[in-house]
């Protein structure tokens, strides 16, 4: 008979948002076939996590690392050792996945990262940290954002300390504290030698986080538009947004459609 235990590994466990509604949007006679492409690429994009091992450095590995995709969810892990600089990496593996499907396909994330016990294999997930993991984000993240249980951040911080003291990592804007003392993984800002997005590409990528602001911002669902009130905020106290070009690329997109919006509602 098989043995099985469990072993420690950080497990993060992700929702697309909006999801139902893509895949409806599938089935749709017009444009159906190419939106369903879009999502499958999308996912398939998610699962390949060792070609974006190589993008963000190709001189450090993280072993073992297992992926999940079912449905809208994604669940990621990867081994826990005190003091080993593989989460750092890992870190920057999911904000490069953020801003990818942001960038390419539209897609926003919201999620939950554990550290636990936890069976991941080809064939299984099952344990506590996989339960931990959903509830974080089912139950904490609510806006569009992938949040870290304060154990595994202060465990992240530490080793991000002691491997600037040692000049084996650079400066990292990876992850992030919100207003509510949460922290999360910050797709909005970049440092200058973090190698996830090319400069000569920023601009288009801030002017898409822009446009899936503007097209929401203003929902009558409240569910929905205090989501993306929570994304305007933090464009606004970006790095990116202090830069003139970028504060322009927001007035052109957010502030005017959003006084056209406002026109138009008053003029019926």
């Amino acid at each position: 008979m098989e043995q099985y235990s469990y072993e420690r590994r950080i497990v993060c466990f992700i929702d697309i948002l909006g999801f139902s509604n893509i895949i409806r949007n599938t089935t749709n006679v017009i444009n159906g076939n190419g939106e369903l492409l879009k999502v499958c690429n999308a996912l398939n994009r998610i699962n390949d996590f060792r070609h974006i091992i190589e993008k963000i450095n190709n001189k450090k590995h993280l072993e073992n690392i297992q992926t999940t995709q079912f449905s809208d969810s994604i669940v990621i892990s990867f081994p826990w050792r005190e003091n080993d600089r593989s989460i750092i990496v890992a870190f920057t593996i999911i904000k490069y996945m953020q801003v990818i499907l942001i960038k390419e396909y539209n897609i926003l994330l919201r999620g939950g990262i554990v550290i636990g016990d936890v069976i991941h294999n080809d064939k299984l997930l099952v344990g506590p940290a996989m339960i931990d993991a959903y509830m974080l984000e089912s139950k904490c993240a609510f806006s569009p954002r992938i949040i870290i249980d304060p154990k595994v951040a202060f465990r992240y911080n530490k080793i991000l300390k002691k491997c600037k003291e040692d000049k084996v990592w650079e400066d990292t804007t990876v992850i992030h504290k919100d207003s509510d003392d949460t922290s999360y993984i910050d797709y909005f800002n970049f440092s200058e030698t973090e190698d996830i997005i090319a400069a000569d590409d920023q601009l288009e990528y801030f002017k898409q986080l822009c446009r899936l602001v503007a097209t929401s911002v203003e929902n009558k669902d409240m569910s929905i538009r205090v989501k993306f009130l929570w994304m305007r905020n933090k464009i606004k106290s970006s790095t990116l947004f202090k830069k003139a070009e970028y504060a322009n690329a927001y007035k052109e997109i957010v502030t005017n459609k959003g006084k056209k919006t406002k026109d138009t509602s008053i003029k019926k």
